[in-house]
């Protein structure tokens, strides 16, 4: 089992933010962050920033309203990172996409306002894929919807628990998406791993990493494994964890305690190009916000 790395890059660039929308742009090569929350600003953001693997650079400042906790995946088969929903004035219900040069907003019909949803991209059905999330009213949610590029359709009501702020990725090693944990509401943190085929969502284990929220997750197509990186350790978030731990489809096993500092609400994805897990910025507790940029390699 190849050994793992993280390196920070770079600490010059976005501000400090949490909640923010990542996604890596394979079209372009780049790793998009968008908005976020801001306590320096006390507000959320709606700047768009690119890391080229060497550099940050500001490449937009208008598209979505500002908001935090949006959905946020890449659509391979269209070439588009798709956002979705957040918290902003109030819980937002909108769909935009980034084609590397402007945002374009396609949507405002499909799945209920709502902030921190579990969204990936199933590059197999070429259908982007929408779990839960906090709805009005402090309603958790636990929906499934897909997004074609065109429209939202809900596919599932049955399923994983009501929970926002779970991890997800889709694991190119199984052909299927992999949701872990996330905050229950009433039951707390959750520790549950499921897997959803594109019919039947089916839990694989409730053993691994401890029950948190908002973590980065990802896959890593250099191990072929799924990496999850922080989270949020109680249910008011006054502690995080720096764990990494990786899923092989059938296990979790924990990799490292050290690297980043402890952190949740950060933004993860993995540059397909340069072989790289790409972290940025987070909520590290209160007083403490990240704009710092780190990557992991397996040795």
């Amino acid at each position: 089992m190849p050994d793992l790395l993280w390196t920070q890059e770079q600490d010059i660039g976005p501000g400090p933010r949490s909640g923010h929308f990542m996604t890596y742009h394979a079209a372009s090569k780049r790793t998009v962050v968008f908005g976020g929350w801001s306590a320096a600003a006390g507000k959320n953001l709606n700047d768009t920033w690119e890391w080229d693997g060497e550099l940050w650079k500001q490449v937009a400042d208008t598209g979505p309203s500002a908001r935090s906790s949006a959905g946020a995946a890449y659509d391979d088969a269209r070439g588009k990172s798709v956002l979705f929903g957040g918290s902003g004035q109030t819980l937002l219900n909108d769909t935009w996409e980034w084609d590397g040069n402007l945002w374009s907003q396609v949507a405002d019909t499909g799945p209920s306002a709502r902030a921190a949803p579990s969204m990936a991209f199933d590059p197999a059905r070429k259908r982007g894929v929408l779990f839960g999330g906090g709805g009005q009213s402090t309603a958790w949610l636990s929906d499934t919807w897909e997004w074609d590029g065109k429209l939202w359709t809900q596919v599932a009501d049955t399923g994983p628990t009501a929970r926002l702020g779970a991890g997800i990725a889709y694991d190119d090693a199984v052909g299927q998406i992999t949701l872990f944990g996330g905050s229950g509401n009433s039951a707390g943190l959750l520790n549950d791993t499921w897997t959803w085929d594109g019919a039947t969502w089916t839990q694989q284990g409730d053993t691994g990493p401890s029950g948190r929220a908002h973590p980065g997750m990802v896959y890593d197509s250099a191990g072929s494994w799924i990496v999850l990186f922080g989270g949020g350790f109680q249910f008011s978030f006054p502690l995080q964890v720096k764990e990494t731990w990786t899923w092989d489809g059938k296990l979790w096993t924990q990799r490292l305690d050290m690297g980043p500092a402890p952190r949740s609400l950060l933004g993860m994805v993995y540059d397909s190009d340069r072989g790289r897990v790409v972290l940025f910025g987070g909520f590290g507790g209160n007083p403490t916000y990240f704009g710092d940029t780190w990557e992991l390699a397996n040795q």
